[in-house]
């Protein structure tokens, strides 16, 4: 039986091996056996992957380097190159100023943890283990970064740490707390002691280095180290404020017993209903504070009844690990204490974390789990996104209204987990990458739910993703294509499009061995452009490059020459390496790079691309129809005909065999092959069980798109 299988689209990109046998799929008529350097169109076709242009050599070469987008306006994106301990900037292809750089606070080990969002010319930075930092850009060549100034930070009744080590008189029972210098006050007598799973209560007041105590959870050690306990609570006695209003007024604050430190100054005392701002110490009975929201009354409050509260965010706390600007608001999570917990500034002013009940205050709250669930990353999206490790949240305020301090609900809506990999909006969808780094997933709104549902994206290409996943970067224009760097070096090119039904996933490998290890996309002279850091090793050398994409690029790391003769210089990047040399639009072939940047052409040109040969190349699956027989699927079938559509291609092959792409004529020796549109025809491949298996490649540094393919298919009925 024979039969013509067309293959009209290309939309399913790379299929897993693990489907080979699932052709009742719709998927799998849309899908290619193998797609390597290609990258699916959103109309369906294929096309060569950009190859990337040469921009610089990074400040060091020795150490792993990270990109980062930071865009103002179409007119002012750049990547910022952030190394050890420094950031230098890009735009427009290369790099600002010749010396130019800022210091930063950020070390190798800890530059891909570094999580941020911009709003205009200010970015936040959020890292776990350090403050969040602010970066600001003034002009190209001034670039501020500082400790992000908040005042306040969050602050909450969380106790208060000492540099002070203590040594307790038993592990169990009713015994006596001894510190080696002043650490107690009378007004501590019925706060906790905490320290690794154990507990005491003072019970009793000696002296300000001796306190008697009640274990009520057994310690595993005697001696307490400074900064590793903490007393809980606030001081156990009354205080009376002085006044009551207005706000901005200063009050005194008198307490029943001592209580008071010095280091409280700064701190925040919510009494009476109101909250104020301790300024200046007087004695352990007294300090002054400032009203910042008005009380109702000056009564005495009781123990128990107001607060002394710190900041939540500190060196033994730990910091957010994560921040996103949403609502007017920063937002920030994730600290090593309060994993779950979520803070927002007050609306508009994202250095103020100052806590209240009226809508524009800031806010915290603690996602509700029944077990730890860090959070990974926040996401604006049409509401706040919380990816944690354990799974993903959506905050919400009421119906048609933004979060307030007494209006969130917190729902979570899988139960996934997410791994340490910043996820990219896309359209309505979040991407991120699944806890294990074994799946690319989305999170979008639903409307037949009601909510946010969550999918795996790469569940038909599984098999490209399970490698695991480093970074995730969205080039929307010329190409809607999400690039994927993975975790050995390659990348993975999924096209994303909703109104097309297109989902598409194809591997990347630079050319020569190179090894991508960043990767970031901004916007650049009207589409969007992804510069990547690619190690390379060079004449036995290691070497990290920033190289750009260009989608007129049929090679990698290159550069652009007009020689003045057949000989091509500047090539010392490239050093050792083979690459490929196209003159005057004529792939000219393979040249070895000298040691001092040369290669020698077999005639001059006026100009000539240089650089790392990578190869286009899809393979297509078997076609399956019936024969009359059965299925053709296990039979001998013979390929008796293949045609191609190709649009504005020059050269490639078909199964090994290459097609004529250049027309005899008079003079036509003289000019660059033009690139081809329309079908090409091919010979049959004869008789075997994978005839109908078509490889279309492009060995030559040369543009390649493939629309449709038609196979004139004979089956065996044997």
């Amino acid at each position: 039986m024979r039969q013509d299988v067309l293959s009209t689209n290309f939309s399913g990109g790379e299929i897993s091996p693990r489907l080979y046998g699932r052709p009742d799929l719709a998927k799998y008529a849309d899908s290619v056996k193998e797609a390597r350097d290609v990258v699916v169109m959103q109309h369906g076709g294929v096309r060569g992957r950009p190859g990337t242009d040469y921009l610089g050599e990074v400040k060091d070469s020795s150490k792993l380097t990270r990109l980062v987008p930071f865009v103002r306006d179409q007119d002012n994106a750049y990547v910022i190159e952030m190394g050890d301990g420094y950031a230098r900037f890009w735009k427009d292809g290369a790099l600002i100023g010749a010396v130019y750089e800022i210091t930063t606070p950020y070390a190798t080990a800890n530059i891909f943890e570094v999580d941020f969002t911009q709003g205009a010319d200010t970015m936040f930075l959020a890292l776990g283990t350090l403050p969040i930092y602010r970066l600001r850009r003034y002009a190209d060549t001034r670039w501020v970064m500082e400790a992000a100034p908040f005042d306040p930070l969050p602050f909450d009744a969380i106790g208060r740490r000492q540099a002070v080590q203590i040594t307790l008189g038993a592990l169990t029972g009713a015994t006596t707390a001894t510190a080696v210098s002043a650490a107690f006050l009378a007004g501590d007598v019925g706060r906790t002691i905490q320290h690794n799973g154990g507990e005491a209560t003072i019970t009793g007041f000696t002296s300000t280095t001796i306190v008697s105590v009640t274990v009520t959870s057994d310690f595993a050690s005697v001696t307490l180290p400074g900064n590793a306990w903490v007393m809980t609570e606030s001081p156990k006695t009354s205080c009376t404020p002085t006044d009551k209003e207005p706000i901005g007024k200063s009050t005194t604050l008198t307490l029943a017993a001592d209580g008071w430190r010095s280091d409280d100054v700064g701190r925040f005392v919510v009494l009476n209903g109101g909250l104020l701002k301790i300024t200046a110490y007087s004695s352990a009975v007294a300090v002054t504070a400032r009203i910042e929201a008005v009380m109702t009354s000056t009564t005495a409050a009781e123990a128990d009844a107001w607060s002394l509260e710190s900041a939540m965010w500190n060196a033994q706390d730990g910091y957010p690990a994560s921040v996103t600007l949403h609502q007017q608001r920063l937002v920030t999570g994730g600290t090593s204490k309060y994993p779950q917990t979520i803070w927002g500034s007050r609306a508009g002013l994202y250095n103020d974390f100052t806590k209240g009940v009226l809508d524009d205050d800031a806010y915290s709250f603690e996602l509700s789990s029944d077990e730890v669930n860090p959070v990974q990353f926040l996401s604006s999206n049409r509401d706040l996104v919380v990816l944690t490790y354990g799974g993903e949240w959506v905050l919400t305020g009421g119906i048609e209204k933004p979060i307030t301090p007494t209006n969130v609900r917190a729902t979570p809506q899988a139960k996934v987990g997410s791994a340490k990999v910043r996820p990219e909006q896309i359209d309505d969808d979040l991407y991120y990458a699944q806890r294990g780094l074994s799946a690319l997933r989305t999170l979008g709104y639903a409307i037949d739910v009601g909510g946010y549902r969550s999918g795996e994206a790469s569940t038909f290409s599984e098999h490209l993703v399970s490698g695991g996943v480093e970074q995730i970067s969205y080039q929307q224009s010329p190409e809607r294509v999400q690039w994927v760097q993975k975790t050995d070096g390659s990348y993975l090119a999924v096209t994303v499009s909703r109104e097309q039904a297109v989902r598409a996933f194809t591997l990347c490998t630079p050319a020569n061995d190179g090894v991508v290890e960043s990767m970031a996309t901004i916007p650049e002279g009207g589409e969007d452009k992804t510069y990547m850091v690619v190690r390379r090793t060079i004449n036995g050398a290691t070497k990290r490059y920033v190289e750009r994409m260009n989608w007129d690029a049929y090679q990698d790391c290159r550069v652009t020459k007009t020689p003045a003769s057949a000989t091509v210089n500047g090539l010392t990047h490239l050093a050792g390496e083979v690459v490929s040399a196209v003159a005057d639009g004529v792939d000219l072939g393979d040249f070895t790079v000298s040691a001092g940047g040369v290669i020698t052409l077999p005639r001059s040109a006026a100009t000539v691309y240089v650089g790392a040969r990578f190869t286009p190349l899809i393979r297509l699956l078997p076609p399956e129809f019936g024969t009359g027989m059965g299925a053709a699927a296990g039979k001998k079938v013979m390929n008796g005909q293949t045609k191609v559509l190709f649009k504005d291609t020059i050269g490639c092959n078909v199964n090994g065999q290459a097609l004529a792409f250049r027309e005899f004529g008079e003079d036509v020796l003289d000019a660059a092959v033009p690139a081809y549109t329309g079908w090409k025809d091919i010979s049959d491949f004869g008789w075997a069980t994978d005839a109908g298996e078509v490889e279309i490649s492009q060995p030559q540094s040369y543009p390649f798109t493939v629309l449709a393919v038609v196979r004139r298919i004979s089956a065996n009925p044997g």
